[in-house]
């Protein structure tokens, strides 16, 4: 399997916000899955899993090609734990508790530390003395650590596995060393609303393992300390605490892989998969002014959105990103679209000068936002963007200090779109069929 392409296409605001659609967002006290909600079919198909590996593997590679093979999961990734807000590489202080108790381990040293006692130690503290390199956290068996000061949507995160700490520029490194399919039950549980159709958590938690096990090569490559971050950036993990929903689709696909050498997920389409002809402004307006169907990528609003940015904030970040000093914004065109739609380049210029923004990602920054209000296809506002929701957009003609931009879908438009994975589970589609629409062509 090659490795992956990692992508910087992601930013915060693309998982705080992509929650928003028909089933609304993860609500903290809810605990997100009724006790009743698994019936006698679900868990006969659970127990289906356990069949042998060939079996399996005969079950999921049907059709003319291995689009779902199987791997040997029965490994432990390592995840870098972000500071608050997910942020921060390193963190100042690190404060740990177990139910159960746990052992601290610094070398040929090992100290006990008694169920529910708080231990803490700050960044100063954690230096390389007695030829140690680290300090291990280790609960008892079963057990969790709970990091109290750590801000995540659940409150007080626990953590299976093991906590290795690292001095790292004057900070510490936090790594969790977690069984793989362990880690994957937080993973979708944080991705993908646990209220979803089964199924399109099914092929969430296929993308996911795929993407870690991708992330892990890679990194036993380099040789690094951690395989991936717990953030935007790599794959959301434990943001929200892993529930009955999360764990199904991880028992039920255990194993399964995607026989891709990239995988990418993003949140909602601007339903042009598969649309080579969109690729000029026209087209794509045309194509924009065609209201969707009401329940179009399972009824999420971001389908089709639109804002108005004045001249003022667009040149706030283009003198930002691009360090220059322009007091005026002459002329702002899209110079070029891929076949679906989504812009590749744009031109700006003061009149004077041009720069030419290059990428999705980009594009999308020197458009956001983040001072003015967004409107979603339902009338919503939404306000505090830092990127553009999507590439997939026009621009109308300037109206004296603003632009006015028509767009649709959230995030980069890559891979297997979450709602639309809702959708076709939602009319029937099992995993994978969701992954074979989505990955089948890669």
């Amino acid at each position: 399997m090659l490795a992956v392409i990692l992508s910087g296409m992601a930013a915060a605001s693309i998982y705080s916000l992509c929650r928003y659609g028909k089933y609304g967002m993860h609500a903290d006290d809810q605990d997100r899955r009724e006790e009743d909600q698994t019936d006698t079919e679900t868990q006969t198909e659970a127990a289906d899993q356990a069949d042998s590996s060939e079996t399996k593997s005969s079950q999921e590679t049907t059709g003319n090609t291995e689009l779902l093979i199987h791997a040997d999961t029965d490994r432990t990734i390592r995840v870098r734990i972000l500071g608050n807000d997910s942020q921060a590489q390193t963190h100042q202080k690190v404060t740990a508790v177990s139910a159960g108790g746990m052992t601290v381990c610094r070398g040929r040293e090992r100290t006990q530390v008694a169920p529910g006692e708080v231990w803490e130690i700050f960044a100063e503290e954690l230096s390389l003395q007695n030829g140690t390199e680290c300090m291990i956290l280790e609960p008892a068996v079963g057990g969790t650590v709970t990091l109290p000061e750590l801000t995540r949507s659940q409150k007080e995160p626990s953590y299976a596995g093991k906590m290795f700490l690292y001095p790292e520029d004057g900070g510490i490194a936090l790594i969790n060393e977690v069984a793989l399919e362990e880690y994957l039950c937080s993973v979708v549980s944080s991705e993908m609303p646990s209220d979803y159709p089964r199924e399109a958590l099914c092929a969430q938690a296929v993308c996911a393992r795929t993407y870690a096990l991708l992330c892990m090569e890679e990194g036993e490559e380099e040789n690094t300390i951690s395989d991936l971050d717990d953030s935007v950036s790599w794959q959301v993990y434990n943001n929200y605490r892993k529930n009955e929903a999360s764990v199904e689709a991880v028992e039920r696909t255990c194993g399964v892989i995607l026989n891709c050498s990239e995988v990418l997920y993003y949140s909602t389409s601007c339903q042009t998969e598969l649309r080579t002809d969109l690729g000029d402004d026209a087209s794509f307006r045309r194509f924009l002014q065609e209201e969707p169907e009401d329940d179009a990528e399972y009824g999420s609003p971001w389908v089709r959105w639109s804002v108005s940015l004045s001249e003022q904030e667009i040149l706030n970040h283009l003198n930002r990103e691009y360090e220059c000093d322009w007091e005026r914004l002459d002329k702002m065109k899209v110079q070029r679209r891929t076949g679906d739609g989504q812009v590749q380049e744009m031109l700006f210029s003061d009149g004077k000068e041009e720069v030419l923004a290059e990428g999705e990602y980009r594009i999308r920054k020197l458009l956001s936002p983040e001072n003015v209000s967004l409107i979603l296809r339902d009338g919503e506002a939404v306000t505090g963007l830092q990127l553009l929701p999507s590439a997939y957009f026009c621009l109308d003609d300037r109206q004296e200090d603003s632009w006015h931009i028509m767009g649709g879908g959230y995030g980069h438009g890559r891979g297997m779109s979450q709602y639309g994975a809702a959708a076709m589970a939602s009319e029937g589609a099992d995993y994978r069929e969701i992954l074979e629409y989505y990955y089948g062509d890669e």
